[in-house]
């Protein structure tokens, strides 16, 4: 252990400030190294270049992976961070170079700053190779002209982001033909960070562009690198749509690693307050300190506490994290790199492998969330094989103060699984119109199956957004760029912050600025504060200015939730669980304002915002009467027991998925409209849901088992931040019963006796909503008329009432015959109008209606109308003309056209006139049928593609839909 580490440690030890803090202290042992030999070697070039950087063999786990990817095998390899996997990936990119320089490599990484650090990795050890500069970026920091020039000369290696090839490669896959076309390794650093809806989202991603590479002859091979994960094979497998066999999976890592020290750190005040304290003291010992922290706003507090205390510490300490602009997070990055700053706050946004020198100490303000993110937070010091520590500060949150009170359990935890759900309809339905657009999508797609995807399907096609071609073998989208609409990160368009003079400050993502950038909300950025001044949610702007403010301000919210659909249900002990298809509605109803120091309230205001809407998966306990009797027999606050219960189950939660108490959200209920009953719901806090309330209702004992020990053994008497209250409870954490959930819980496990009561009715199964129409045919009639002038003649196509009538014809389906009507029997057909169920017609609307509407004083538009302009109109998002639609459809052509008809009007020739009126009514009529008959009419578009445009003309569709009118 290096002197100034150890006398550091001993100094706290002895330290009244922090000794009596220390709860336990866990020395982590050195691993030792384990080398192997690839067969066959590396080229001595290569191997030379390697020596040249202090490389003389390779780790038992480098080698393995180069043995499988040179024999054309996919590969992931799930390490600990400081491992060396960046020489997986590179390695056998390198050696395919140098025997193919056509080939191409993409190499993808979930940060910017990655793509830089690895760029000068990769090119400083091929130029040492004698390969020349081989890698280039590629993403939105890249100026237009090298874009262009990238995409006319690719380089051997391309380094980019998911966001980028979502957007700018697979959007234009014509400009990458010869890349797409050389592609044959596409590297996937940092894979255990695709999870939940950025890695369902990316899934996507990686189908589209192996779609689009195997249209142009490449199968490129995967090598994957993630830290350590439970399930890596099959996290790769969900990731890229392959099979992983075990012999493809590396896990056994052969790279050494110094002891370490983990200190855990239960702390008599704030949490932030002693992390800043322990990283004071450590940049004044002389140690790189980086320090971890859970939201923004304590990045910032933290930063300016330090900075304000030890103002000639203000040098040495940056804050870093997301919303930063970029040239400032470079900044921070090579100051670290070179050593000129010795102390860095930071988000997860440094957790990943970016070179930031050597680090002695790592602070976590709070568990991480996860064992995988301790675990990579941790491995960023020590990286010189010198012995380092990690300080894991507990917060006031129920999750922290358990794990520091089982500190055996917490040390003896296995990493958790990463989940993704490939199949999420939500977000499948967002990419099959993108992979549409980039070229036609099959029905017997290689990379989307679309059997999987039959609600999508249903959806996009209802919607006129996928639109199958005559022969039904394909699907097209009329949109152009779909892509644009597509967030993968799952949070909304971002929107900028801006100063008084107009700069750029910072950024807040669309859904971050419900809960940050409203009116009033104070913005913390490199220590200053900002005030909001404005939300502008249509222009996607946050308008502030500077304020000295020693407060700071926390949303307020209220939710309800609907449940769309039942999915799964099954008893437990005294209660029924119940999984399914929820729709939540949260509503930003006001703002706190807290005292920075002691986070005393000073005030509440409110707010009038949009409500935030989306459709997840959630489970809900269902709370019988018997039980609420129970807990108000015992003088317990109902609402506030089950409300704790939710915030205790909620912070329990991480310790059964892969996620942060962020990632999902909860609602109690007294009295659910639909259940009839109080519940509890537990939901996935993301549109479509990734699987976390699945975990969760598949391990429900389990959970209350942990709320129960929570709350029995938490010191406080009626409830606090290390039990039952929340830091983002929406309603302020009013009202909350600790002891009343504890007795509740025991009751829901059966653990204490349960009153003996009537017994209740069998909860009802909450299915979709059923049609209610009567399915029986409708009396219709068809209608199009002529007139006796031009529009040109009446000052335009806003004065139809002027054009004035000069035939009308009607298919009357009671009397199943072709009915003509002259300007004198006008009344008798508004007559016969009135008296049918359905009037069917090509511009009905906008053109007959206007005509007639000089004949009466009834508004025609109430009449029950299917305009099949209009209905084209709605998939498609353009018009399109009766010839058009009947060519491609019928294979018929209208007789004449408007002008025509005038004509013969003029000249006396009523029976061609006539005869034409018909003739179109008799097309529209055919057009209707089809539509009925097929779901379907079809149109060519300019490229000669003949599509399917979806319709829903069915009886019974076309009664609901009266019904609503």
């Amino acid at each position: 252990m290096a002197a100034d580490l150890k006398s550091f440690l001993a100094a706290l030890g002895r330290g009244a400030h922090l000794a009596a803090e220390v709860v336990h202290t866990q020395q982590i042992p050195p691993r030792p190294a384990h080398y192997a030999e690839p067969n066959p070697p590396l080229a001595a070039d290569l191997a030379r270049a390697l020596a040249g950087q202090g490389v003389q063999r390779l780790y038992s786990h480098q080698a393995a992976a180069l043995e499988l990817v040179r024999a054309g095998r996919d590969a992931v390899v799930a390490t600990p961070t400081a491992s060396g996997k960046s020489l997986v990936y590179t390695l056998p990119v390198l050696e395919r170079l140098a025997a193919d320089p056509e080939a191409k490599a993409l190499f993808l990484f979930p940060l910017k700053a990655l793509e830089q650090d690895q760029l000068t990795a990769i090119n400083g050890l091929a130029q040492a190779a004698g390969l020349g500069p081989v890698a280039e970026i590629y993403d939105g920091d890249t100026p237009p002209g090298l874009r262009r020039r990238l995409r006319q000369k690719p380089p051997p290696v391309l380094i980019s982001n998911p966001d980028m090839v979502h957007a700018a490669v697979c959007a234009f896959p014509q400009a990458w033909d010869r890349f797409l076309g050389q592609l044959r390794f596409l590297v996937i650093d940092e894979v255990h960070t695709y999870r939940g809806v950025f890695g369902s989202h990316v899934a996507q991603v990686l189908r589209r562009l192996l779609r689009l590479a195997a249209a142009r002859g490449s199968r490129p091979c995967f090598v994957l690198s993630s830290a350590t994960i439970a399930n890596p094979g099959q996290h790769a497998r969900a990731l890229t749509g392959r099979e992983f066999a075990p012999e493809q999976v590396v896990s056994l890592c052969g790279a050494p690693a110094a002891g370490r020290s983990f200190v855990l750190v239960n702390p008599i005040g704030a949490a932030s307050t002693t992390a800043s304290y322990l990283l004071a003291q450590a940049v004044k010992s002389g140690l790189a300190t980086i320090c971890f922290t859970k939201s923004r706003l304590h990045t910032e507090l933290i930063h300016a506490w330090v900075t304000r205390s030890h103002p000639e510490l203000a040098g040495l300490i940056a804050g870093y994290r997301a919303g930063f602009l970029p040239e400032e997070r470079r900044q921070i990055e090579a100051d670290l790199a070179a050593g000129r700053l010795a102390g860095v706050v930071t988000t997860s946004a440094l957790e990943m492998g970016i070179d930031i020198g050597g680090l002695d100490l790592c602070i976590l303000v709070g568990y991480p969330g996860s064992q995988i993110n301790t675990w990579q937070r941790g491995g960023r010091v020590g990286r010189a094989g010198r012995h380092s520590a990690v300080f894991m500060v507990a917060r006031p949150d129920a999750l922290d103060q358990w794990l520091i009170s089982h500190p055996a359990e917490f040390f003896a935890r296995p990493v958790e699984a990463a989940v993704l759900d490939a199949d999420n309809q939500p977000i499948v339905a967002q990419h099959l119109l993108c992979a549409a657009a980039e070229e036609p999508l099959s029905v017997h797609d290689e990379f989307f199956d679309l059997s999987r995807h039959q609600e999508a399907l249903a959806q996009l096609s209802a919607a006129g957004d996928l639109l199958l071609s005559a022969e039904g073998d394909r699907y097209f989208t009329p949109f152009k760029q779909p892509q644009r609409r597509v967030d993968l990160r799952g949070a909304g368009e971002s929107m900028a912050i801006l100063g008084p003079q107009g700069q750029v400050v910072g950024s807040l993502d669309g859904v971050r600025a419900y809960k940050e950038g409203y009116p009033g909300a104070i913005y913390l950025h490199k220590g200053r504060s900002y005030q909001v001044q404005a939300l502008d949610l249509e222009h996607r702007k946050v308008s502030v200015r500077p304020v000295r403010a020693d407060y700071y301000t926390h949303a307020r919210s209220e939710k309800e939730t609907e449940i769309l659909e039942e999915t799964g249900r099954r008893p437990v002990a005294n209660f029924l669980l119940r999984q399914g298809r929820l729709k939540v509605t949260e509503v930003v109803t006001g703002y706190e304002r807290r005292r920075i120091s002691g986070g005393d309230l000073l005030g509440v205001y409110p707010l009038e915002l949009p409500p935030l809407t989306f459709e997840t998966h959630g489970l809900w306990l269902d709370i019988e009467d018997a039980l609420r009797k129970e807990v108000e027999r015992a003088g317990r606050h109902f609402m506030g027991s089950i409300h704790a219960l939710e915030h205790a189950a909620i912070s329990m939660f991480p310790l059964f998925a892969l996620c942060d108490r962020d990632d999902i959200g909860g609602i109690s209920i007294p009295l659910h409209p639909q259940t009839g009953k109080a519940a509890v719901f537990i939901y996935d806090g993301v549109p479509g849901g990734v699987g976390l309330a699945e975990q969760g209702y598949a391990v429900i004992e389990e959970l209350l088992a942990r709320v129960e020990e929570l709350l029995d053994t938490c010191a406080c008497e009626a409830g606090c931040p290390a039990c039952v209250f929340s830091p983002k409870c929406g309603s302020g954490n009013k009202p909350l019963d600790k002891q009343g959930a504890l007795l509740l819980t025991r009751l829901l496990l059966g653990k204490q006796e349960l009153a003996a009561a009537p017994a209740g009715p069998v909860p009802e199964v909450i299915s979709p909503a059923a049609p209610t129409a009567r399915s029986g045919r409708m009396r219709y009639g068809v209608l199009d008329l002529e007139t006796q002038r031009l529009a040109e003649e009446v000052g335009g196509w806003n004065n139809t009432h002027l054009m004035r009538v000069s035939v009308a014809v009607l298919y009357d389906s009671q009397r199943d015959e072709y009915v003509p009507y002259s300007e004198k029997e006008v009344p008798a057909l508004l007559k016969r109008l009135q008296e049918l169920e359905l009037v069917v017609g090509f511009n009905l609307l906008r053109f007959d209606y206007g005509v007639l509407s000089a004949y009466t004083t009834q508004d025609l538009g109430r009449l029950p109308t299917l305009d099949l302009l209009l209905e084209v109109q709605g998939v498609l998002g353009h018009r399109l003309s009766l010839d058009a639609l009947a060519g491609a459809t019928l294979g018929a052509a209208k007789s004449a056209d408007g002008l025509q008809a005038v004509a013969w009007w003029r000249a006396g020739n009523l029976r061609d006139l006539a005869a034409y009126c018909r003739h179109d009514v008799e097309l529209t009529h055919e057009l209707f049928c089809f539509g009925q008959r097929e779901g379907h009419l079809i149109y060519e578009r300019k490229d000669g593609n003949r599509l399917r445009v979806p319709v829903c003309w069915a009886w019974p569709a076309l009664r609901e839909r009266r019904s609503h009118e």
